[in-house]
């Protein structure tokens, strides 16, 4: 049967576009005079650096959103400049499975933001670290039940026994876990500060709304390069020349 050329052939079916993963959104700038919040110093003979939730499965789960890269090398700098100035360096990890703990949060779906997190195999790959920022002999490495670091673990006497009543906070969620463990510090009458460019979330709203909350209420916020500085300049002498 010849086809009657006015009828119109039936259109292909438009191919779908091919699923492309978020961008992740720029690390917000904090320079190292726009330090915000409470007129606190950095002091490295009281300070001490915590180090929240930098779990290998939990930035898998981040990075096409955030700037997990750039939490990492940051986090890693702070890092070797405690260590180099004796500054503490104390991690939280928090191993999900509580029935009520919201943070199991991140992988429940609906509502914007929430991210679709593979739950880890067993509570050794929960709490195994990103390698860039490995434990090393000498840190201490706690595991919090809930998102303040400070619910379920020693960190409070553990603080004590080392003497520091300074607490710097790196890692995430920049809007759960750190928030609430800087103000948990700040009721329990010590200093919190905030590496705002050395934190993430979920989004660039969420990572930015953190900041501007415990600016107004009760963290100070740095810079890496202003917290770097601070310990640098308590560096023993030996160690500021092999550098």
């Amino acid at each position: 049967m010849t086809p009657n050329p006015l009828t119109p052939h039936p259109q292909a079916p438009t191919p779908a576009a091919p699923h492309r993963p978020h961008a992740p959104y720029p690390m917000p700038a904090v320079a190292p005079t726009d330090a915000d919040g409470p007129p606190w110093g950095i002091d490295p003979h009281r300070a001490a650096l915590v180090v929240q939730q930098v779990q290998r499965h939990l930035l898998t789960a981040l990075e096409h959103r955030a700037p997990v890269d750039e939490l990492l090398t940051r986090t890693a700098r702070l890092i070797r400049a405690a260590r180099d100035a004796g500054v503490p360096v104390v991690y939280v990890v928090r191993v999900p499975g509580h029935p009520e703990d919201p943070a199991g949060s991140a992988g429940r779906p609906g509502g914007p933001g929430r991210l679709l997190l593979e739950p880890p195999t067993g509570e050794a790959e929960a709490r195994a670290v990103a390698e860039a920022v490995l434990p090393q002999a000498g840190d201490s490495v706690l595991a919090a039940k809930r998102c303040s670091a400070f619910v379920g673990t020693r960190l409070r006497a553990r603080l004590k026994e080392l003497g520091r009543d300074q607490v710097i906070l790196t890692g995430g969620a920049a809007r759960t876990d750190v928030l609430l463990t800087a103000a948990d510090a700040w009721m329990q009458d010590l200093r919190p500060f905030v590496v705002g460019d050395a934190v993430v979330d979920r989004t660039a709203d969420d990572h930015v709304a953190a900041l501007d909350w415990l600016a107004a209420t009760c963290a100070r916020i740095v810079g890496t390069d202003a917290v770097t500085s601070a310990f640098a300049a308590a560096r023993p002498a030996d160690t500021a020349k092999a550098t």
